[in-house]
């Protein structure tokens, strides 16, 4: 008798309940095996050692601490982030050396993290006619594709928020601390045109750039 495969297992960290219960709702409806939590406490706990396929993590959970997920992560991630009306997100975790990183900026409907939840699943993409893996944001519910070097950028900048970073740190994240400065200009300008108003990034004159928490 052939067995029958054991369900993915998302974890979903919410803290807003009906938003938690509509999108677990939308995820078992496409088969998908659901734990939900509520606090940065218990995130952390199944972050650590749950058997999750894949997290989607709300990052305006109160208390939540960004530097303590990002040594948590052990699995790929979707990052749930404030839209254009509410408070930017207070940090991003980078995560670990496997898995993929995406952002959904709220408010979101259930099919769109359902269509990211399987796009993860589903392994990362990678831009035609280039070697480089490629991360997706969706902004305003369109689907926004980062290369690897723009992705590095706004990490950084998300993962340490209210603090401005000088161009040479963002060069140095990105993996070119010896391209010019002009190049990390270069790179924000991309990035401004591609995530906002999901996330919004600052200019500090003199010093760098910046997003508020």
């Amino acid at each position: 008798m052939k067995e029958e495969p054991e369900p993915i297992s998302v974890l979903l960290a919410e803290h807003e309940p009906e938003v938690a219960e509509m999108s677990a709702r939308y995820l078992r409806r496409d088969g998908l095996q659901v734990r939900l939590v509520n606090t940065p406490e218990l995130a952390l706990a199944e972050l650590t050692g749950g058997p999750d396929a894949v997290a989607v993590l709300d990052l305006t959970m109160p208390g939540l601490d960004p530097r303590r997920i990002r040594r948590a992560l052990r699995t790929p991630v979707i990052f749930l982030v404030a839209g254009s009306q509410g408070p930017r997100p207070r940090g991003l975790a980078r995560g670990g050396t496997t898995g993929s990183r995406r952002w959904l900026a709220r408010p979101f409907a259930p099919r769109q993290l359902v269509a990211v939840v399987r796009d993860v699943l589903a392994g990362p993409a990678r831009a035609q006619g280039a070697g480089s893996r490629v991360q997706s944001v969706l902004a305003d519910g369109q689907p926004v594709k980062l290369t690897a070097t723009e992705l590095a950028v706004l990490a950084a900048l998300l993962d340490r928020p209210g603090r401005a970073l000088s161009r040479h740190q963002l060069l140095a994240a990105a993996g070119r601390p010896a391209a010019a400065d002009r190049a990390a200009d270069v790179y924000v300008a991309q990035l401004r045109a591609k995530v906002r108003p999901a996330v919004v990034i600052r200019t500090v004159r003199g010093v760098g750039y910046a997003i508020d928490p």
